[in-house]
């Protein structure tokens, strides 16, 4: 694994997270976070979808195939989740998104619209990289600070499954991409990536509840 910018070390460490692992995290912030995170998983699938049919050659779009299988599921643990904290399904069904929420999924809409091959690889991959790392923290955190149990949290426990399909899959896309442009491509769309995602995180520790 590369080392992390400092762009990912502030999303890593993020007061999102620091407040879970500390347990100072108000319970209806975490509330909060489960319903907007609710809808980028809802549109995670649709994202994907979006990726394989726009990808050049059918052994890409069997890798991406192997991500978004690897997905499957995860939406249904993170209503788990939700219930644990009081919420139920009519909260996920009329979620509205918040604008930081809004802002990271047209982001990836318009990158897959828009962007390269290499780019839209990286702007998804960018996102699913560092939540990945931020769940292997949170997932004991909520066990050990709020009494959940690991049933409740496998939202977020999850994550190590869908990394053992998701790391050797983008290491294969992005060794297919070796020219000067395409590295600045990519460079520039995790960037991207990464502040759109910290948008996000900031919008759920600003907003008034």
């Amino acid at each position: 694994m590369a080392p992390l910018t400092p762009l990912q070390e502030k999303l890593l460490h993020h007061p999102l997270w620091q407040g879970i692992e500390d347990g100072s995290l108000d319970k209806e912030r975490l509330k909060l976070f489960a319903l907007q995170d609710w809808w980028l998983v809802r549109e995670a699938y649709r994202l994907d979808a979006l990726g394989i049919a726009a990808a050049n050659g059918l052994e890409t779009q069997e890798l991406l195939l192997d991500k978004l299988a690897s997905k499957k599921g995860g939406y249904k643990l993170l209503w788990r989740f939700g219930e644990a904290l009081g919420l139920n399904r009519a909260d996920f069904d009329r979620v509205e998104p918040l604008a930081g929420c809004m802002a990271l999924t047209n982001f990836f809409y318009w990158m897959l619209a828009y962007g390269s091959a290499p780019e839209k690889i990286a702007a998804l991959s960018a996102s699913e990289d560092i939540f990945i790392q931020i769940c292997q923290r949170v997932g004991p955190a909520l066990v050990k600070n709020y009494g959940l149990t690991p049933a409740q949290v496998e939202f977020f426990t999850f994550h190590d499954e869908i990394e053992k399909v998701a790391a050797p899959v983008d290491q294969s896309l992005f060794e297919t991409y070796t020219s000067e442009e395409d590295r600045l491509k990519i460079a520039r769309a995790t960037r991207l990536s990464n502040e759109f995602e910290l948008m996000f995180y900031d919008t759920i520790i600003s907003h008034p509840l």
